[in-house]
């Protein structure tokens, strides 16, 4: 397969995890592949069912504004940036979301894989990150489904996109 080569929605993304057990996260696409293989690290990974939106993910911006004295603009330069949380929102049913809740805060690291996908099957875009689920919130709601809000919190940079 490739990367996904048009602008369409990315409906059947997906988010799935696994305890690592100190995984190499994959740099390419044929470690992808090798990753994901019913022999590889990942297979028996968790997905993350009713999930209904997904965070912006990838790499923060990380400039820092300096002042110049005299000046009436300031510049910027790089500096280090932060690791990023992300929050995803969930359809909240209890049954398929209880053992996530019971994950939080359980001081576990978790390999993370989120798969954006325009079909079921076909072009993807695999992306990678190690971190842990920082916290799990419920809203229940009276006019809609009720919605549990998952925080993730990240152990360094993303890896991807990788193709199947």
């Amino acid at each position: 397969m490739a990367l996904i080569s048009n602008i369409g929605a990315g409906i059947f993304t997906s988010l799935k995890f696994k305890a690592d057990n100190n995984f190499t996260l994959p740099t390419n696409d044929t470690t992808h592949q090798a990753f994901i293989a019913s022999s590889g690290d990942f297979n028996g990974s968790t997905a993350v069912t009713n999930v209904r939106e997904f965070p912006s993910f990838g790499k923060p911006a990380n400039i820092v504004n300096v002042p110049s004295y005299g000046q009436s603009v300031s510049s910027q330069i790089q500096g280090q940036s932060d690791a990023p949380t992300m929050e995803f929102t969930v359809n909240y049913v209890p049954g398929s979301h209880n053992a996530i809740q019971a994950l939080v805060q359980d001081g576990n690291t978790y390999v993370y894989q989120i798969d954006v996908k325009n079909a079921e099957t076909g072009d993807n875009a695999a992306f990678y990150v190690k971190g842990q689920f920082a916290s799990f919130e419920v809203s229940p709601n009276l006019t809609d489904s009720n919605q549990a809000t998952i925080t993730m919190s990240t152990q360094g940079d993303y890896v991807g996109p990788f193709t199947d």
